[in-house]
């Protein structure tokens, strides 16, 4: 789905959906979000989706957020070229609580 706003693909691994990757703005910037399968953990999707993703969606700077114990989502972000730019507090869904983030920055190349 794409819309002037938002672009969302569903991520497959042989031939199954093993989660998805959508970008938005949020203010005046753009951030990339994504959510694997816990069964397809450690196979390489993450990074090899978010990789392919990023040729589709060329807006920079990007931003993107990860909880910051999340060291596996972080990984998948530095590999792709983010970069930490800053920390904030919000609502995980996943955990039903409030977090601290850590703020990602793709910038232009």
């Amino acid at each position: 789905m794409s819309t002037d706003s938002i672009t969302v693909r569903t991520v497959l691994f042989e031939e199954r959906v093993a989660g998805h990757i959508a970008s938005f703005e949020r203010g005046a910037d753009r951030e990339v979000t994504f959510w694997i399968d816990r069964g397809h953990w450690g196979k390489g999707v993450a990074t090899r989706s978010l990789s392919l993703f990023l040729h589709t969606d060329r807006i920079r700077p990007l931003y993107a957020r990860a909880v910051k114990d999340n060291a596996a989502s972080i990984r998948v972000l530095e590999k792709c070229g983010f970069r930490p730019f800053g920390e904030d507090k919000g609502f995980a869904h996943g955990r039903c609580a409030e977090v601290e983030e850590l703020i990602l920055e793709l910038e232009a190349g």
